[in-house]
């Protein structure tokens, strides 16, 4: 089962580790970023992030819709799915077969000629079209840092 699918560019911290993952009742976090993939030291330290009763698997972006939507048919495994940014959720949201009915947006640092929509998330035009064609895959999208946090929609944040 998909617990949680989550954009935050800083992937794996505390506010996943340890406001996240219980809340969700995660046994099974997938990082999907083909830099953490492919860099050992990365892969370390995203380890050393995760809860300790928590399994961290780390898997490149073109390969993942497949195994997301594996995931989503298993009985034992509560997954929390982390990518880095819309580009990436959108490529995986479209070759998961169905499996993603909710993003969570989380952390989108500011950058010039960003718009800021929240604290913490702040979008480009083409992050802005990411998400558009994310809703337009039937996907419901949810603006939160913490899940005790109040859900705000992209329609809202928008305006």
């Amino acid at each position: 089962m998909i617990s949680l699918f989550r954009i935050d560019d800083r992937l794996l911290h505390g506010q996943v580790a340890f406001g996240w993952s219980p809340s969700v009742g995660a046994n099974v976090i997938l990082v999907v970023n083909d830099e953490a993939k492919n860099d050992k030291v990365k892969a370390m330290a995203l380890d050393l992030a995760k809860p300790n009763n928590v399994k961290l698997y780390i898997r490149g972006v073109a390969e993942s819709g497949e195994i997301i939507s594996k995931f989503a048919e298993a009985k034992k495994s509560n997954v929390l799915v982390l990518v880095r940014n819309t580009d990436d959720a959108l490529e995986v949201a479209k070759n998961s077969q169905g499996a993603i009915s909710e993003i969570n947006i989380g952390g989108l640092r500011y950058e010039e000629g960003k718009k800021k929509l929240t604290d913490l998330v702040a979008v480009s035009e083409k992050d802005i079209n990411n998400l558009k064609q994310i809703e337009q895959l039937g996907i419901n999208l949810d603006f939160r840092i913490l899940p005790r946090d109040k859900k705000q929609s992209f329609s809202d944040l928008l305006k």
